[in-house]
């Protein structure tokens, strides 16, 4: 099995397809197709590496922009960063430059192999915590005022990249380089066939995909009732109650009715910094919603071929056509680049953030005219303002 072999066919020269069954050489060569992907692959990674540095820059240097949501999205663009650079090196190589000796040497050999299961795993983690973070601030307000903070989630983010370090480690000693007649290949350690093999590939598919996309469902189902019935309590605040005295209607303003204007004016003030709450809140989490399903779309086709092919043993019921596996890559290059084009469509804080950095207005905090009076209601809680606020929702509760 020589480079070539695999050229074209995963993110990582380790992906049991087709070609790997059959032991056959995929063709490539500068042709056509091959310069167009690479021309593809390329451009989305700069968009992708400029956003995602251009996110990770807005949290830590734009006043107001450093919560706990925002650092799990710092740690996700990390992630997304880093895919591109540990990815795109064989793509670029096996497209563009093949050859029968592998380019890039043992160390790159398990490098570019472990590298890429880390960004793509540590990216599930970061999604799953914070949506796990959203779901306390919205749904366990007081629970938020310890749990989410700052502090706590640089603790986690810093465990999520220590575990999946650890956990991936296994790859710098299965990747390994292969000699034979016709050249030298980057490949895997256990026999195509052993149970070991099948392992780890159905271990990765469900505890870095399987798992943590259900638990995003699930919290988000949870989170969505919370904020639906947050909506119901406030349109029930604010509807007049009819009583009927001798055959006449008298609609009744309030039960805390009062003479005093300035007490409607002060409680219509509240009812509407709590719609506007539950506006925001819904904004943010609709938002974060989009980013964990662009995530399970992008990803499924690339993880489902990899599972499906690790177990099969026949050949000719492998599944790895070549217009698959170039949909397949270009949809996980495109999930690595659209979050920060997808903070920017549907977050105005972050539109706001990214305006102040492009403008060199770094320390400005992005307090325009437009924004502040919507923010500072948007970052009211749901619950009555007799009742204690966690940090969280004082700090992040409207746009992200």
């Amino acid at each position: 099995m020589t480079s070539a072999s695999l050229a074209g066919i995963s993110i990582s020269p380790i992906m049991p397809t087709e070609h790997l069954l059959e032991g056959t050489m995929a063709p490539v060569g500068n042709q056509p197709l091959d310069i167009t992907l690479a021309f593809i692959f390329s451009t989305i990674s700069v968009i992708g590496v400029l956003g995602n540095l251009l996110v990770i820059t807005v949290v830590l240097k734009v006043r107001g922009m450093k919560t706990p949501t925002n650092c799990y999205l710092v740690s996700l663009a990390a992630s997304d960063t880093l895919f591109f650079f540990a990815s795109l090196p064989h793509e670029m190589m096996y497209l563009l430059f093949p050859s029968d000796n592998y380019l890039f040497g043992k160390l790159g050999c398990v490098l570019l192999t472990y590298l890429p299961y880390l960004a793509m795993n540590t990216s599930s983690l970061s999604i799953l915590a914070f949506t796990i973070e959203r779901y306390y601030g919205i749904c366990n307000p007081y629970k938020a005022r310890t749990m989410c903070t700052v502090k706590r989630a640089t603790f986690i983010i810093a465990g999520i990249w220590a575990f999946s370090m650890i956990y991936h480690s296994y790859w710098l000693f299965l990747a390994t380089l292969i000699k034979d007649d016709i050249g030298t290949s980057c490949s895997f350690r256990l026999e195509r066939n052993s149970n070991a093999y099948k392992i780890v590939f159905l271990l990765d598919f469900v505890l870095w995909y399987v798992l943590p996309i259900l638990c995003d469902i699930i919290i988000y189902a949870k989170i969505g009732i919370t904020l639906s019935q947050c909506g119901d309590k406030i349109k029930k605040s604010v509807k007049p109650k009819k009583i009927s005295v001798s055959n006449e209607v008298i609609i009744e303003k309030s039960k805390t009715s009062s003479t005093s204007m300035g007490h409607y004016s002060g409680r219509d003030s509240h009812i509407s910094g709590k719609r506007n709450s539950t506006r925001g809140k819904n904004q943010v989490v609709k938002m974060l919603a989009i980013v964990v399903a662009v995530f399970a779309i992008c990803w499924l086709p690339y993880r489902g071929m990899v599972v499906y092919n690790s177990f099969v043993s026949d050949p000719k019921y492998s599944w790895s056509p070549d217009w698959y596996i170039n949909l397949s890559k270009t949809l996980v290059f495109i999930n690595c680049a659209i979050n920060p084009i997808l903070y920017n469509l549907m977050s105005a804080r972050f539109r706001a953030a990214f305006k102040s950095l492009l403008s060199k207005r770094k320390n400005s905090g992005f307090k325009t005219t437009a924004l502040s009076h919507r923010h500072r209601l948007n970052t009211m809680d749901i619950m009555s303002s007799a009742e204690p606020k966690s940090p969280l929702i004082t700090s992040m509760t409207g746009t992200p």
